[in-house]
């Protein structure tokens, strides 16, 4: 059947009403008039796939990488980049007005590199082969990806001439330094060590000429296998900027960072404050912060291990609280904590529009006094969201 897309949903697919049900078909973009098949029905909407675009929309453009058809990772990179950003700003704006009742207009910040981006990548490995998964989960070879750099490529490419027959995943990490090879699996490695800084298998290091790390504006951060970090490196910073904008910092202030990882906003913000305390749950991320804060000369931080949703209670008096979660958000208890808490300010970084409106709208005793969008995933329908809360009066 022929359609005209009309919109796009939340995941970037086109979106068509047929009969009073919804089609989402993907790689369609607003302006296409396209033939269309359904490959999946359901009670409430349709699954459909493009048979033969019949006109494209005046915002499409050639998609230049060679997988794009099959790989499901950058699934708009066939829309311009100025309507990508609108696109993302118009989503999370639909989003709020939907679920909170409240209208937006927040600033969009652009990705300085709309590829190349991407400081890890994680390839699969299935009899031997690796490659990417597609949204199917079913392996597709390439050879090579355009999210990352030449030389995470160039050490992907030697990696796929050995035997892998016993690999599962291969993650490469590039750091200021040198990239960071793990293997989950078993494999020789004895020609690689030219290529990298260091080299795990199964988790163990069997090779290191040095530690790694990235600069986050003046802040120096040890980086490995474990270590989790924003994808987007040149673009975290412009991320941090926000977090700093909306805290407004004195420094008689004191800090609390939720889910504070390697400490890289705890870090980030310290110089202008009293003092940070950062919770993780994961050991090895918080004696990655503790030694980021000695490399750094910086005495007035704290971490600590733990559960947040068991440590909220005694650990959350402070002026300002950041909270960085998973994609999952927050779990109820800690919604409950901060709502509250009496907190006059709490700055929210996330990375799912729709499990951030569900917390807020926990978050009664908050009003939202701004939101800044920052594109830490070109090519994707996937952003970030900053959100300054302000307690109410």
């Amino acid at each position: 059947m022929r359609v005209e897309i009309t919109e796009m949903d939340h995941k970037g697919n086109g979106m068509v009403r047929i009969d009073n049900k919804i089609v989402f078909i993907p790689k369609c973009i607003p302006g296409d008039l396209v033939d269309i098949e359904i490959v999946k029905s359901h009670k409430k909407y349709d699954e459909g796939r493009i048979v033969n675009i019949i006109n494209s929309s005046s915002d499409r453009i050639d998609a230049i990488c060679p997988y794009y058809d099959v790989c499901g990772g950058c699934n708009i990179s066939n829309l311009n980049y100025s309507k990508q950003l609108e696109y993302k700003r118009d989503k999370v704006r639909n989003i709020f007005k939907k679920y909170l009742k409240i209208k937006i207009n927040p600033e969009i910040i652009g990705s300085d590199n709309r590829y190349e981006y991407r400081n890890k990548i994680t390839f699969h490995c299935v009899d031997g082969v690796i490659g990417l998964f597609d949204i199917n989960n079913k392996l597709i070879e390439i050879s090579e990806c355009l999210l990352v750099s030449d030389r995470v490529n160039k050490l992907y490419k030697k990696i796929s001439l050995l035997d892998l027959s016993k690999v599962k995943k291969v993650t490469i990490k590039e750091c200021d330094n040198g990239l960071i090879l793990s293997i989950d699996g078993n494999m020789i490695v004895d020609n690689l060590e030219e290529d990298c800084i260091s080299i795990y298998i199964n988790n163990k290091c069997v090779y290191k000429k040095e530690d790694g790390y990235i600069f986050i504006g003046d802040i120096k951060y040890r980086v490995d296998e474990k270590s989790f970090f924003q994808v987007n490196t040149t673009n975290i910073s412009k991320l941090y900027n926000v977090v700093l904008k909306y805290g407004n910092f004195k420094d008689t202030d004191m800090v609390v960072d939720l889910y504070c990882g390697v400490g890289s906003i705890s870090l980030y913000v310290a110089k202008y404050v009293k003092n940070v305390l950062g919770i993780e749950i994961i050991d090895k991320a918080i004696d990655d912060a503790r030694e980021n804060a000695k490399l750094n000369n910086i005495n007035n931080v704290e971490f600590i291990c733990g559960d947040v949703s068991k440590l909220v209670d005694d650990n959350i008096f402070c002026d300002t609280l950041i909270v960085d979660p998973p994609r999952v958000g927050l779990d109820k208890h800690t919604n409950e904590v901060i709502n509250n808490s009496g907190i006059d300010r709490v700055i929210y970084v996330s990375c799912d529009p729709m499990t951030l409106v569900r917390d807020l709208l926990m978050l009664d005793n908050y009003k939202v006094e701004d939101i800044t969008l920052v594109d830490m995933f070109s090519n994707t329908h996937h952003i970030e969201c900053v959100i300054l809360l302000q307690r109410k009066d």
